[in-house]
This record gives C-alpha cells, structure tokens and sequence, in this order.
C-alpha cells in the first residue's frame, strides 16, 4: 500500500496522508487528527446507509488495502459512491461523498474529456477547498475548485468564481484543455510520465512546469499535489469515511491555502 502511494507521488510526498489511509483500512480511531473526532458521528440517513454497505464489503472476500490500492493508483474514472435503498426500499441513489446539489455537476464535468474522471473531480475540490465555495487561495483563485483568476475569467467570462457550478465547469474545462496539451507533448516526446499526473501537475504549477521538467516537475509541491489528490480517489468511491469528515485535516488539503473568505464582509482586512 505504501510503495503504491511513494511511487505516485515520489520521494517529496507528504507522509500524513499515507497515515491516515493506513489507519482508515485497518480500522483505527481518526479522533486524534485535529478536529475530526468520531467520523462515524454526525451522519446523513444516506451516509449511514453507504457506511453500513461498507462495513458489509469489509467482512466479503474483497480487502479495503487491495482496493484502494488500485483506486489511488488508477485513472479518477471511476463512480462516485452512490447510497444503497433504505428498508423501504426507497430514497437510494444519493451521493454519499459528494454534496447532493453538486453531484450533477461533478459528473457533468468529469464527462467533458476521456482522461477526466468525475473522482478526479471531485478529489481534486475536496483537496484545494474541502468543498468550501467560499474559499480563497493564496494565487488569488476563489471558489471550491480554485481555478486560477485569469483561466476562469478566460473560460467563464464575466461569471462568479464562488458559484460552484460555474467553478466546477471551468475546472473540467480546465482540466481538460491541459490533459490535451499534455498528450500532445507526449506524443511528441517532449514528456514522459503518467497524463493525469502530469495534468494535474499543469493545474497546481502551469503547463510550462510541465514543458520544462520534461514531465512531473520533481518539486515537494507538484510530488505532494498529486499525491494529496490521488489520495482522496478511494473516499470518493466509498471506502473509508465520508470525505467531509476529514475536510479540516490541514495536511489533507493543499499546502500553500490561506484559508480566506471570498466574502469580503467576512474578511475585513482584505
């Protein structure tokens, strides 16, 4: 499990979050991690459903470690979890790991390109701004999927970065344009490593990052982005607990956030 994580994410990758995914997948408390407390606490009707269907894989023939190995490791294509029926038989069918009025939009633009997943997605808000539209990051960016300034405002116009459906339409645009822009170094042999790793390198330090390191930059920051994306692949898909309950645990969000409000009456020093 561990080699699995240091190759995706190289030697400059954060070990926290191999920490937590090894505590998650064998059972172990969460509560000392700042502020997340008892994650089985606090849960929808449609959370506890997922959370009980889990338990039920849990005791099958198919281990939590040989499964998230190979949804950290794989393409983000994968599917969203989705709540079992209740007792009556009824109200099945809703996101667990996602919020419900965003998981339309999530799939929507996980649909745009072939190499963008809605797990890619989804993982990638809830590692820039735990799903917070209200987020601001240290580039400027605003909105729960942190699409730079000058992208959004180039792909979406006059539209507000803080509505999240325009948010994360511009970041599956975004995505997108740069995982063709990767192929096409690729296929020309400027660069060689893993598309999605790459493109998700572009997103966090630009494509020209990409051109110049000849694929992945071997910095702490693109290693650890990658990484810390990769590593909310699984909870997206249902195993381990809801992603929100671990929204506030500083080393499962992108490192350089700063953590101000898009709302300038809730940031007066802004």
């Amino acid at each position: 499990m561990t080699g699995v994580l240091l190759i995706v994410g190289g030697l400059g990758v954060l070990l926290l979050p191999i920490v937590i995914i090894f505590m998650i997948f064998n059972g172990l408390s969460l509560s000392g991690l700042g502020g997340v407390g008892n994650v089985n606490e606090d849960l929808s009707a449609a959370e506890q459903r997922c959370e009980q269907a889990e338990r039920e894989l849990v005791d099958s023939d198919n281990p939590d470690a040989d499964r998230v190995a190979k949804i950290i490791s794989g393409d983000g294509r994968g599917v969203l979890e989705l709540s079992p029926p209740d007792i009556a038989g009824n109200t099945g069918n809703q996101p667990c790991t996602v919020p419900l009025d965003l998981h339309k939009e999530i799939q929507e633009a996980g649909d745009i390109c072939d190499v963008i997943g809605p797990v890619t997605i989804a993982a990638q808000i809830q590692y820039e701004s735990g799903f917070d539209a209200d987020f601001v990051g240290s580039n400027g960016a605003k909105g729960i999927s942190q699409v730079p300034p000058d992208v959004f405002t180039q792909l979406r116009g006059d539209a507000d970065p803080t509505d999240s459906d325009e948010s994360i339409l511009a970041q599956g645009q975004h995505l997108c344009s740069l995982a063709d822009q990767v192929q096409e170094m690729v296929d020309r042999q400027e660069v060689t490593g893993n598309v999605l790793d790459m493109t998700l390198a572009a997103y966090d330090a630009g494509i020209d990052a990409v051109r110049q390191a000849k694929g992945v930059p071997a910095t702490n920051d693109s290693q650890s982005y990658i990484i810390g994306v990769r590593t909310w692949f699984a909870s997206m898909e249902g195993v381990g607990p809801p992603p929100r309950k671990l929204a506030n645990v500083t080393s499962l969000r992108d490192d350089d956030f700063t953590n101000q409000s898009a709302n300038p009456n809730d940031n007066p020093d802004s």
